[in-house]
């Protein structure tokens, strides 16, 4: 599962700054699917994930010998922490309500997580704490950036050849009762998403 962790990670890192630097067809799809997909993987298997058990070996008990009930639990609530962040980073994104409120709740749980790992790690110099520090300082870095970066800049960069429908979307969010400017930026994004149609 750590191979399907790092290529899911990878894929989505590379759709990310593609779709920063070029739009292309079904990007949002994509980046969506792999991002959902991620966020399975920590949610529902990160007990088995996080402590180096082989998807095959998921049901035996074998596998989970020498390691503690509370370490369970831990690497669990870390899934779900993971999970979360990686959900609200689709949301930023994508430019979705809420994206930056589940970040920052997201960054805090990852926050408590890496201290506590950090202390468990110093203690016991274990590398299954280095590996999820790791993991967390990685997964961190993407969340922050999304976090630090605006809608209004995500807006600027995805759609940079269309400033027409920026603007208008930039009203938009900034108004968002004023169902004029919402108009004007649906019209202004259909203008746009016929253009793609043409030059594709």
């Amino acid at each position: 599962m750590k191979l399907t962790e790092k290529l899911l990670g990878a894929l989505i890192i590379i759709l990310m700054v593609t779709r920063l630097i070029v739009a292309f067809p079904y990007s949002s799809i994509a980046i969506t699917l792999s991002m959902l997909l991620l966020t399975m993987l920590y949610f529902w298997f990160s007990f088995a994930l996080l402590n180096n058990i082989r998807l095959r070996s998921v049901f035996k008990s074998d596998a989970y010998k020498g390691i503690s009930g509370l370490r369970l639990t831990g690497t669990i609530l870390t899934g779900f922490v993971l999970s979360s962040l990686i959900i609200y980073a689709l949301f930023k994104f994508q430019r979705w309500p809420y994206g930056n409120e589940g970040l920052l709740i997201s960054l805090y749980g990852m926050a408590i997580v890496a201290v506590v790992a950090s202390v468990k790690y110093f203690t016991t110099k274990h590398t299954f704490y280095n590996e999820l520090l790791t993991r967390l300082f990685l997964i961190g870095i993407v969340g922050t950036a999304l976090y630090m970066t605006s809608y209004e800049t995500l807006l600027e960069i995805q759609h940079r050849d269309h400033p027409d429908y920026v603007e208008a979307e930039k009203n938009s969010m900034r108004d968002p009762q004023n169902r004029e400017l919402q108009q004007k930026a649906l019209e202004e994004r259909q203008k746009m998403d016929m253009d793609h149609r043409e030059t594709d």
